[in-house]
Parts: C-alpha cells; sequence; structure tokens
C-alpha cells in the first residue's frame, strides 16, 4: 500500500474512535487516463489527466454518515470526520447500512497488465496517424475520417474499515476507436471500429483502419424496408447495448423498489431455454474484473439467468440483508464521491459455438440488426417497452443482401427473451461491462414503408 495513504488511514481512523463512531470506513480511489485524438494527420486533442479522492462513512449516534474529499491529506480529517457525524443525523434511512467485516478468501483476479503501463506515448501518437492515415487511403469514397482516437488508462480502488478489513487492487486497460465517414451519390454513411485490450501487441492500427471503412460503405445504399414481422439477428455490440438498457431490471435494489417485473419470479422461465446470463467477476483482464466490490464482499461468479430460469437477483449487503440472502459482491460506487449502488461487473449472455455466418444461413429470411439508436429516449427500463431507430441488411436466401436503414423495431424486452432462437459465438467482453454475441430473436416488429 503507499505510506502515504497508510498514514492518512490510521489518523483518520483515530478521529472518528475519538470523535466517538461506533464502526467506520475508508474508501480511496484514483484514476490515470491518457487520450489522442487525430485528425487530417495532426494531433488534434491530447489529454492526461489523474484524479483522486477519499470518502469516508461511519456509524455516529446510531446512524450511518457520509463525506469525501478530493485531497488524500492529514488537513481533510476534520473536515471529513465533523461532515459524516452531521450528515448522519439528518439522514434517514428505513434499512440502515452495516459495514462489512470481509471473507475468509479473496480469488486473485488478474485486473493489470505492467506492459499497458509502459506504453511509451510517442507509439500511442503515431499508432493513432497511422490509423487515420490508412483508413483515408483506403477508398476513393472517404468522405472523411472523423474520429480517431487512442487511450490507456488505469485506476486503483482501497478500502478499509474498522472491522479489519483492507483490500486493494489497481486495473489498466488500451483502447482505440476510428470513425469513418463515406459518400457515394450524394448519400452519407457512417460506422466505426473499435478495440480494447491488454495486449499492446495485438493492437493493428490497418485492421481496425479497414474494418471501420468497410462498414461504412457496406452501408450505401441503403434504404427501408416494408413494414411488418421479421426474424432478426441482432449485432453483437447493438445486442449488448439493448441488454445493456435492461440490466437494471435484475437489480435487488429495483426490484425492492418495485421498479422491475421480474419481482417475484425467482426460480421461474423468463426466458427461452438457450439464454444462459452470467455475470462474472472473475473473468482475467475483462471490462470489469474485480476480486472484490466497493463494499469489500469477495467476488464470484453467478449465474442469474440459467437455461431461462432466474436464479438471482445482484444484491449488495444492504439488499440482501432485506432478502434474507448473501449478498451476491455487486455493491459499487460509480466514483469516491458516490453512494453505494447496485452493479453488474462482467455481465454478458452466454455464447454459443455457432458464428453469426451460420445463424444467418440457418434463418434463412430476416434483417441484420445494428445501429440501434435512442436506446435512452425509446427505452421504458420497468415496462420493458421499447421503440428504436435502427439499420442493417436484409437476409434473404440465407445470405446478407442490401444495407437498410430508416425503420424502428419495437417489441418489449420481456417477450424478447422468450423469443431468442439461438446465440452465436461473437462476444466482446472488452468493449463494455454489459456484452452479449449476435442474437437471433423471432418475430419481431419493424416499421419502415
Amino acid at each position: 500500500m503507499n505510506p502515504h495513504l497508510n498514514d492518512f488511514k490510521d489518523k483518520l481512523f483515530a478521529a472518528a474512535r475519538e470523535k466517538g463512531f461506533s464502526d467506520w470506513e475508508i474508501y480511496a480511489s484514483s484514476s490515470d487516463s491518457f487520450s489522442v485524438r487525430v485528425f487530417k494527420g495532426e494531433i488534434d486533442e491530447y489529454k492526461n489527466t489523474m484524479n483522486a479522492g477519499v470518502s469516508f462513512r461511519g456509524t455516529y449516534k446510531g446512524k450511518m454518515g457520509y463525506a469525501y474529499s478530493e485531497k488524500i491529506s492529514p488537513e481533510e480529517i476534520p473536515f471529513l470526520i465533523e461532515n459524516a457525524a452531521q450528515n448522519a443525523q439528518i439522514i434517514e434511512e428505513e434499512d440502515p447500512e452495516e459495514l462489512y467485516d470481509g471473507d475468509s478468501r479473496y480469488e486473485k483476479v488478474k485486473t493489470f497488465q505492467d506492459e499497458i503501463a509502459l506504453i511509451p506515448t510517442e507509439d500511442k501518437i503515431q499508432k493513432a496517424l497511422a490509423m487515420e492515415k490508412i483508413a483515408s487511403g483506403l477508398d476513393p469514397r472517404i468522405a472523411g475520417i472523423d474520429f480517431c482516437v487512442v487511450a490507456t488508462g488505469q485506476g486503483s480502488r482501497y478500502l478499509a474499515n474498522s472491522q479489519g478489513l483492507s483490500l486493494e487492487e489497481k486495473s489498466n486497460i488500451a483502447q482505440a476507436i476510428i470513425t469513418a465517414r463515406v459518400e457515394e451519390n450524394g448519400q452519407f454513411k457512417t460506422d466505426r471500429e473499435f478495440w480494447a485490450g491488454h495486449n499492446w501487441a495485438e493492437f493493428d492500427p490497418e485492421a481496425l483502419a479497414k474494418g471501420a471503412v468497410s462498414r461504412a460503405l457496406s452501408l450505401l445504399g441503403a434504404k427501408p424496408v416494408p413494414t411488418g414481422v421479421y426474424d432478426i439477428l441482432l449485432d453483437a455490440d447493438d445486442a449488448s447495448s439493448f441488454l445493456g438498457a435492461f440490466s437494471g431490471v435484475f437489480s435487488a435494489e429495483r426490484v425492492q423498489k418495485g421498479f422491475s417485473l421480474l419481482k417475484g419470479k425467482l426460480g421461474q422461465n423468463i426466458a427461452a431455454g438457450v439464454l444462459t446470463i452470467r455475470d462474472d467477476p472473475l473473468l482475467a483482464l475483462k471490462a470489469e474484473s474485480c476480486a472484490f466490490d466497493d463494499e469489500g464482499v469477495a467476488s464470484r461468479n453467478k449465474a442469474v439467468v440459467e437455461g431461462g430460469v432466474l436464479k438471482t437477483f445482484l444484491h449488495n449487503t444492504k439488499t440482501a440483508k432485506k432478502d434474507g440472502v448473501p449478498s451476491t459482491g455487486n455493491g459499487f460506487k460509480a466514483g469516491y464521491k458516490a453512494s453505494l449502488d447496485v452493479s453488474p461487473t462482467n455481465f454478458y449472455i452466454v455464447p454459443s459455438e455457432s458464428s453469426p455466418e451460420e445463424l444467418v444461413a440457418e434463418m434463412g429470411q430476416g434483417l441484420l440488426i445494428k445501429d440501434l439508436g435512442g436506446l435512452h429516449s425509446g427505452v421504458n427500463p420497468v415496462s420493458g417497452d421499447f421503440s428504436v431507430i435502427c439499420g442493417g441488411y436484409v437476409i434473404d436466401g440465407g445470405k446478407i443482401t442490401r444495407p437498410v436503414e430508416q425503420i424502428t423495431m419495437a417489441g418489449n424486452f420481456f417477450q424478447v427473451l422468450f423469443n431468442i432462437v439461438k446465440t452465436a459465438n461473437d462476444i466482446n467482453q472488452l468493449r463494455q461491462s454489459v456484452a452479449s454475441p449476435s442474437l437471433w430473436i423471432r418475430g419481431l416488429n419493424i416499421s419502415g414503408v
């Protein structure tokens, strides 16, 4: 542990004891991020930012109080102690929080790669410039490379409390994204390609550039399809975003507050038998891997839905106590300034061994849907209803044919779960914490012409 942080913790805990807190906790986090954006062969934006802060919570006169500071300095200790004590007296909680005394065992989870931390800045800049240059020269129909960024980031967490808990963890990742815009006969189309990983040698600027341009070019000539009911293959990236828009329905906190239609359905079939959803923070070097949550509960791999059956909700210690079950290790903060919530880790639909191409061939007729728009405005996470603008491609005779645009996909999330015919094998769990392979979904309403 950082000696400075350890000294700060000892002084903070001593002040809490002297003030009369019956228990106390420190949560410290820091982040260090770099990004370079290039445009027309030059550096357009260069960022190197560092953030750090600490939060304190403790029980004072029978109530839990909070305080935080952007400075981890002994001079801040009186501020943290006094503010937490004052907040404890004004906060009204029906279900009081309790500090966690730890678990007997914590898995070792690989979340940090030294190689990422050692990448020279010049190498990141040159990779970004090369990616843009390659993409710009691939096709005469390229109208511009609107976004080309290479970024790296690392973060750390430290958690300790008066129960004897003391945990720390650090993580890092590298990312790159490029967006290509193409034009033909007055029609403009844009698409992107994204990479994230922990092995810098796997980052291929040329492959990323070609992927973005190829995806954009494939959309030229797009037009709507007739309104009707179609089988669809929902692209993996968009299936991930779609699942993410509704992932809150699996939160025990939302269930207990009446904001999830899954209330009372534990042990029941809520989806097709082909669907299994896991929340697995123990995966090595994935987007949200961790050995413990922000309360100090040991992480564990669990099936949320297995074979279509709802097995568990996601819990922090507060929701778990209310339901009389153990916490699932999903108590997290959005940052040191935030209060505890229930959040997924690596939350994903288990893939099959079938490729998207095999699903297209088996489907025969339908649509490949991608580029979902309006997932925030067009989605009701409580009722499950959605209506989103999208595009994609026609599937005809078991093959992907012409591109499609200006259509709307509508339905209900809970019904979609039952209508999943098959999953594909193309999941990418480094793009975001909620991930999915491509999904074959039976009979969705499509509004076109």
